[in-house]
């Protein structure tokens, strides 16, 4: 052989060998990229994955009628103990789910999301061992000197704008949606106004993060008044402050919710706001709280009672106040004590603060099932609980573009109903006192409003029983004031603009009264 056949051999062999080679690193990098793309397909896939806990018999219910109906409703029933069953879910089956419940059984939620498959279990072992008949205080009603005061300050006005606010300046208040963060600040920001001048009052937001749920950035707000005397018992009244549209318009869809719940969170802001005006000092800490994204599983309620848990906040009682303004016609009831998923003593507490400081108004007992509202979420983490509803029969317009404040009327009287039990659950479960003010004058302010906007250089006139008068003209903003107001004596109070002529209203003063508002109906 020549030595030009060798070389040419040997060049040959070579070039095989280097095909071959860059073949087999081809084929290792697609493995190495088919590897990768597919963890990160999972990764994607796992990252809408969550788990729901929700009542056997209901979900077996919805998934009969999607048969029938040919809906094609499809979940992946994963566990089933004690009569609740497990789902794997992602976004959208949650969402058909929460549709289901809403069309089947009116319901908010109606099931409870969960992070991981063992929060899931974790929670169905902590409802069977929660115990509804624990009693953990000893309730008595002897406070009268504290609340009586209080509830004659609640207004009515005041919870209608508070639901006017939230339903209409924000389209929808969906935890997922920027709406939903804009109304959280909203309602931060007046609690944090109702508690200025303060320094035992704090307002603060509890941020939700979970891996495995779809990321929401709607916090939950925290209002704390540390108590004077029992710090480190808790009182807690809570209400949602999300809104959903389950009829269509997909996640930005009109959401304005004014029954559900923006009435919950008026009623709550109007408790804040006579606590404050009235100087009640609670002996227990008491604790505000509007819980973010109830309505994909009470997720909001669920961290934080959690979370108290695993600190070991003593709780010694939660209210939960969720749809307060809607009263169905030819209604008997003024009040539904729900009985299920809460805690019996305290319900019984709560029939008596009604009977005691509202004795007009007409009690009834219902159930409203699994994970309907906050108060499960509660109760499940081995809190006492309670949840006075609007009645028997609820809002039929609730999830939807038409729950509005026109359903009610366009009033909040059927709010101001459970504002006073809220005041009377403060009161008489919380204990304390108001610092009444023996100064021998103070200040009275208020707003002349038309809807929402001041009414600028309206005149308001304070006239007393003798018939002196002052007078005084309202700012830009339609902001009043009177300074150097005699205590003792009852005075009547006038406005009127241009345009405009208002109800007066009558004041017996005792201490400096803010929120003399006037308002143009």
């Amino acid at each position: 052989m020549t030595r030009l056949s060798i070389f040419r051999k040997l060049s040959f062999q070579y070039f095989a060998l280097a095909i071959s080679s860059i073949a087999v690193a081809l084929i290792i990098l697609g493995s190495i990229k088919s590897s990768a793309e597919s963890n990160k397909d999972l990764q994607n896939l796992n990252s809408d994955i969550r788990w729901i806990t929700v009542d056997e018999s209901e979900l077996n219910h919805i998934q009969n009628v999607s048969e029938n109906t040919n809906s094609h409703f499809n979940l992946k029933i994963v566990e089933k103990r004690g009569g609740i069953s497990v789902i794997e879910a992602d976004e959208e089956q949650t969402l058909d789910l929460s549709r289901n419940m809403h069309e089947e059984f009116h319901k908010c939620a109606g099931f409870m999301a969960h992070g991981t498959l063992e929060a899931a279990l974790h929670s169905i072992e902590n409802s069977s061992l929660a115990d509804s008949t624990q009693r953990i205080v000893e309730y008595t009603i002897n406070n009268q000197v504290s609340v009586n005061p209080m509830i004659a300050e609640t207004r009515e006005a005041n919870i209608r704008e508070t639901i006017t606010r939230l339903s209409t300046d924000f389209p929808t208040r969906r935890y997922n949606q920027p709406t939903g963060v804009d109304s959280a600040n909203w309602i931060k920001n007046r609690w944090a106004a109702l508690a200025a001048g303060r320094n035992d009052i704090t307002v603060e937001f509890f941020n939700h993060t979970y891996s495995s749920l779809p990321a929401f950035s709607q916090p939950s707000v925290i209002l704390t008044v540390r108590g004077t005397n029992f710090p480190d018992e808790v009182v807690v009244l809570g209400g949602h402050q999300d809104s959903i549209n389950r009829v269509g318009g997909g996640q930005t869809g009109s959401a304005p919710g004014a029954d559900d719940d923006a009435s919950g969170i008026a009623s709550l802001t109007e408790t804040i706001r006579v606590m404050v005006a009235k100087n009640f000092r609670p002996q227990r800490t008491v604790k505000f709280m509007a819980y973010a994204a109830e309505e994909i599983g009470l997720v909001g309620s669920q961290a934080i009672a959690a979370n108290f848990k695993s600190r070991g906040v003593n709780v010694i009682g939660v209210l939960q106040l969720d749809m307060t303004n809607y009263q169905s016609p030819g209604a008997i009831a003024d009040i539904a004590i729900t009985t299920d998923l809460t805690n019996a003593p305290q319900n019984a507490f709560l029939r008596n603060l009604i009977a005691f400081y509202q004795p007009t108004l007409v009690v009834a007992d219902d159930t409203c099932g699994y994970g309907c509202s906050d108060h499960a979420a509660w109760h499940n983490e081995g809190f006492v609980a309670s949840f006075p509803f609007e009645g028997i029969n609820s809002n039929p317009t609730i999830h939807s573009p038409s729950d509005t404040l026109a359903q009610s009327n366009g009033n909040a009287n059927h709010a101001l109903k459970f504002t006073n039990i809220a005041v009377a659950y403060l009161g008489e479960l919380a204990k304390g006192s108001s610092n009444i003010t023996t100064a021998a004058s103070v200040k009275l302010s208020g707003r002349v409003l038309e809807g929402r906007r001041g009414i600028s250089r309206a005149r308001v006139s304070l006239s007393d029983a003798s018939g002196a008068i002052r007078t005084t003209l309202t700012n830009p903003s339609g902001y009043y004031q009177f300074t150097d107001v005699a205590v003792g004596e009852i005075y009547t109070l006038d406005a009127q603009s241009k345009r405009y002529k208002f109800t007066p209203q009558v004041v017996n003063v005792t201490e400096e009264l803010i929120d003399l508002n006037f308002y143009l109906h």
